[in-house]
């Protein structure tokens, strides 16, 4: 693979506008609702964590082949007329890696430690401490802090909101709201859609924007050079909960390109959080 494609999450600086564009009804539900997303964030922000997870990378990376297949079957539903056509897909040999980390996180105030022990690689033990990610494709950093950059109080004066849906999970509602940066917001940072809890204002899921996430000009590049469409899709979990705050669970990044109406995967990275041992996650803000 040419680069890697770097997926982190930074807060937005701050400028000046309300969020709107919705009707009454709709305006002040997500008022409310930004309202809790931005205390909950807060208490993220400013937590005093220490804990310790088991983190589980899984990256496939396709061979690509983006000429046309050799098996061309018609396609009589364009049209009526059978002069449509499509390809049978065709599955292309992936090279896979995986790595096991011990991961450990502490901050206290302004104090943030962290830490990676490499357990496993591609199947064989290892104990090598002090541990550098070593990922080929995707790389991402600092997942747990996520929604500050997308609705966080410097956030919020950045982006312009709406809401675009909402799901039932686990009997909570969760409104699905769309963060945009204003015009004029120049510094580079990862926004998208995010999954609100309406009852607290956590963050269950995130879907990065393509085109916000870090070095997304090598997918281009590559796209250009493969005469196709980039398709980069990026979903953050947060399913673990501890005292009020969403930890991640997993993180998804797929890297596709999209010619004559088929989609080719180039590559797919899985990161799975799990073994979560906490020790200290104390929120101490006062409202």
């Amino acid at each position: 693979m040419a680069g890697a494609v770097f997926v982190a999450w930074a807060s937005a600086g701050p400028l000046a506008g309300p969020a709107g564009g919705q009707d009454p009804a709709a305006g002040q539900r997500l008022a409310q609702l930004l309202a809790k997303a931005k205390t909950y964030c807060l208490r993220l922000e400013t937590a005093a964590l220490d804990f310790t997870c088991i983190e589980k990378i899984e990256e496939r990376t396709y061979a690509m082949r983006l000429e046309a297949p050799d098996v061309v079957v018609p396609n009589t539903s364009v049209g009526g007329t059978g002069v449509g056509y499509s390809y049978k897909p065709t599955k292309m040999p992936y090279y896979e890696n995986t790595y096991v980390y011990d991961y450990q996180f502490v901050r206290r105030g302004a104090l943030r430690t962290e830490k990676r022990v490499l357990l496993e690689e591609n199947g064989r033990k290892k104990k090598e401490k002090e541990a550098e990610l070593t990922t080929t494709t995707i790389r991402v950093q600092n997942a747990l802090f996520g929604p500050i950059g997308l609705v966080g109080e410097s956030a919020q004066s950045g982006h312009d909101y709406r809401i675009v849906g909402e799901e039932t999970v686990k009997g909570k509602t969760v409104v699905i709201i769309e963060a945009v940066p204003k015009p004029g917001l120049e510094r580079l940072h990862c926004y998208g859609r995010i999954w609100i809890r309406e009852d607290d204002g956590s963050t269950a899921r995130i879907a990065w924007d393509q085109a916000s996430v870090g070095n997304f000009h090598i997918v281009q590049a590559r796209a250009r050079e493969y005469g196709a469409e980039p398709l980069l899709t990026s979903l953050t979990e947060y399913g673990m909960e501890k005292n009020g705050l969403r930890f991640p669970s997993k993180d998804t990044t797929e890297e596709a390109y999209v010619k004559g109406g088929q989609k080719h995967v180039q590559a797919l990275t899985t990161i799975l959080y799990k073994d979560y041992k906490f020790f200290t996650v104390e929120t101490a803000v006062q409202y």
